[in-house]
């Protein structure tokens, strides 16, 4: 294989390994040093989001694949409780229905968010954590867990953006200015 096409399979599969993790670090830090709700309630959506794999994998009896983890040593490994394409597709329905319902579209949010589902889709399954037909399921999974959740966090927080970003249908009137000259 030609090292050039080797190392960028590397770089792309390193990149995708530790993205949840860069996901949920960074919503906390915005949330934090932004003293933004919006970024604590996406940090809630992915623990949420992880709650419902959990689930799904005591349902399923799924077993972990040592290549799959996020970190591992000589006699164990760790993998996140939600599938690296079920997060991302979380982030993709999260963002897209937050644009949808602002009907602010963003197209290179959208392009940026659609290419990062598309490269992990593609890494899981080149480093064998999951066949094509589980990087679909995972996706669609996500996206409805994304979308569902944007809509019950929609009533009660991100509102208050959105109340900014509306103009007034009402007229104001300047003040009258009274112009006095001397004599």
């Amino acid at each position: 294989m030609d090292p050039l096409i080797f190392h960028t399979k590397a770089i792309l599969n390193t990149f995708v390994k530790i993205l949840p993790i860069g996901l949920y670090f960074g919503t906390v830090i915005m949330g934090v040093l932004f003293t933004d709700i919006r970024a604590f309630m996406l940090f809630i959506g992915y623990l949420f989001n992880d709650f419902i794999s959990i689930g799904f994998r005591q349902l399923f009896q799924t077993v972990d694949l040592p290549n799959c983890a996020i970190v591992e040593s000589n006699k164990t490994f760790y993998t996140l409780p939600s599938s690296h394409t079920q997060t991302m597709a979380f982030t993709l329905a999260f963002f897209m229905t937050d644009m949808y319902v602002k009907n602010n579209f963003n197209p290179v949010n959208f392009i940026l968010l659609t290419t990062l589902l598309f490269i992990t889709m593609w890494s899981r399954f080149n480093v064998g954590c999951e066949s094509i037909s589980d990087t679909v399921i995972a996706s669609l999974i996500g996206l409805m867990i994304g979308a569902v959740f944007y809509k019950v966090v929609d009533t009660w927080n991100l509102n208050s953006n959105t109340d900014n970003n509306k103009k007034s249908d009402t007229i104001e009137v300047a003040p009258s200015v009274e112009i006095y000259q001397r004599t």
